[in-house]
């Protein structure tokens, strides 16, 4: 299996949405919360399948309609952490029960995409320091195409982009002031080599 982490700000935890390759209906986020504590949100996305067994009674009551609804649209449950390594311990535990195939291999995570964005938010913040402004991050694919919003506390606005191969831009706007960059950040890409490395092996 393999994991895309897709940074997020959501309902107040902001983290990464660990995403499988495969179909599931529930979504495991690992992040912190507006009091920096480590937070594990396990999210489920009902199915709504018209032949599937559905509660009706939880502890002996019976569900009303509403209530029996509301149990198959999104339900959020969030576990909180003393330390990181607590927290990262509880994902891995909710994946190995979302996907409890045999045998089991190692999950490769795909993180140099990440790295990529650590470098570019460390040298977007050399040249917005003085501003300290907002980034929303909204949990889609390939969001850094799409543009990250930027906003200050004062109505200064812009946004963070990146562009294929290896470009990033910054456009930001703080009137009567203006930045307008570009750079690239290339890194070794660790997971293509563990591909190829997989590859060979299984060729």
């Amino acid at each position: 299996m393999a994991l895309d982490l897709l940074p997020i700000v959501d309902d107040g935890l902001f983290g990464y949405e660990l995403v499988p390759d495969r179909a599931t209906h529930t979504y495991v986020t690992i992040g912190c919360n507006a009091q920096g504590e480590p937070v594990v949100r396990k999210t489920l996305y009902g199915v709504g399948a018209p032949n599937a067994l559905k509660l009706v009674a939880v502890n002996g009551h019976i569900l009303s309609r509403a209530e029996r609804a509301a149990r198959y649209c999104t339900q959020q449950r969030d576990s909180h952490f003393s330390d990181w390594s607590a927290a990262a311990e509880s994902a891995w535990a909710c994946l190995l029960l979302l996907f409890p195939e045999r045998p089991r291999r190692p999950i490769a995570v795909r993180e140099h995409v990440h790295r990529c964005l650590d470098e570019a938010l460390a040298i977007a913040h050399s040249h917005l320091a003085y501003w300290n402004p907002h980034i929303q991050f909204c949990g889609l694919p390939n969001e850094a195409q799409l543009g990250f919003a930027l906003k200050g506390a004062n109505g200064e606005h812009g946004e963070l982009v990146f562009q294929r191969p290896d470009i990033w831009m910054l456009r930001w706007k703080a009137p009567p002031q203006a930045v307008y960059e570009s750079w690239s950040v290339v890194l070794p890409d660790p997971d293509a080599a563990s591909d190829a490395t997989h590859r060979n092996r299984a060729s």
